[in-house]
């Protein structure tokens, strides 16, 4: 049984869902999500006290290469006559999509907390409605990365053609 509610509890905690709807929830899982509520909370302050870790990381990853690499770089290229509008605009998506990054996670913070404030045993629809926001906002975060990744791979390839190109 506890392998069970353990097994509920993150799939409800971390499974992706592309929108949000208003979808009622079976009698069935309303008892379910009432019964285990405590260890439901339980595992999503845990996910809760993770993430902050997880963004200062990937933030100090992302601040390092912007400002020590990206920029540096559009700035010494700009300095011997060699600017490329690429590492530029490479630089100037990097770092709206930084910021949108951040804002991201802001908003899905936000919504955790408040899906925490939620008696789950008391309103399980209330609870599970706040949950599909909060999925929504995790994925938001998830897509972000990823187009931060692509940038991050984009930038490496105009900076390995641009070495090409130096003959270097």
């Amino acid at each position: 049984m506890r392998k069970t509610v353990a097994i509920l509890a993150v799939i409800i905690a971390l499974a992706p869902v592309n929108s949000v709807s208003a979808k009622t929830i079976s009698e069935e899982q309303k008892g379910v999500i009432s019964a285990n509520c405590s260890s439901i909370k339980f595992r999503l302050q845990k996910v809760q006290k993770d993430g902050p870790k997880s963004r200062v990381h990937l933030g100090a990853q992302y601040e390092a290469l912007s400002t020590g690499l990206m920029m540096n770089l559009n700035l010494r290229l700009v300095k011997n006559d060699l600017a490329n509008a690429d590492i530029a605009s490479q630089q100037s998506d990097f770092a709206a999509e930084r910021e949108q990054f951040k804002q991201n996670f802001i908003s899905y913070s936000q919504g955790l907390d408040d899906l925490l404030n939620i008696d789950c045993r008391a309103e399980p629809q209330k609870f599970y409605d706040k949950l599909e926001k909060v999925r929504e906002k995790r994925g938001m975060i998830n897509e972000s990365i990823s187009r931060i990744n692509k940038i991050i791979k984009t930038h490496r390839e105009s900076i390995v053609q641009l070495k090409e190109d130096l003959g270097e």
